[in-house]
């Protein structure tokens, strides 16, 4: 099946190293303490949060519709804030998707930054999903992601200075 794409780009008042931080580099430890409703807990599998090939176990609380996902790092630019990954395993793609990659890039502008993402995403064989639907709830649930920390990183300027 093709592949699908979808992009957002979300204004932050946050300088793009800081929203890195908090976003990508230390997403397992900020996400389950600001978005536990999304974000229920982190685990290393491999590696850790600062090294390509490093994979993370997201948990996902009660009542979200799946229970945990794993995140692999194939990409990791720091200098540039720029991650790559990829949804490896999990009853977040079983049985629907062959694979999901996300891209993240941070960039300045102005005062603060533009944070670009990108989700490529392929159904798996036999799955019948209203992919209208589902970009529409990724992209909500990635922008409330992306505006919670910078938000926090606003509140917080000490945090990830």
């Amino acid at each position: 099946m093709a592949a699908t794409t979808f992009t957002m780009e979300v204004d932050c008042a946050t300088a793009p190293a800081r929203l890195f931080k908090g976003l990508c580099l230390d997403s397992h430890n900020l996400y389950p303490k600001l978005l536990p409703n999304i974000i229920k807990s982190v685990e290393f599998i491999q590696g850790d949060c600062n090294t390509v090939g490093s994979v993370k176990k997201l948990y996902f609380p009660e009542g979200f519709p799946y229970k945990y996902g794993h995140h692999r790092i194939d990409e990791l630019d720091v200098a540039n804030s720029y991650v790559k990954y990829t949804t490896t395993e999990g009853d977040v793609i079983q049985g629907r998707y062959e694979y999901v990659v996300h891209e993240t890039k941070i960039v300045a502008s102005g005062t603060g930054s533009v944070c670009k993402f990108a989700t490529e995403f392929a159904l798996a064989p036999g799955a019948a999903l209203n992919m209208e639907e589902e970009i529409k709830v990724a992209k909500e649930r990635t922008k409330k992601v992306i505006k919670t920390v910078d938000e926090y990183l606003i509140a917080n300027p000490q945090a990830y200075a």
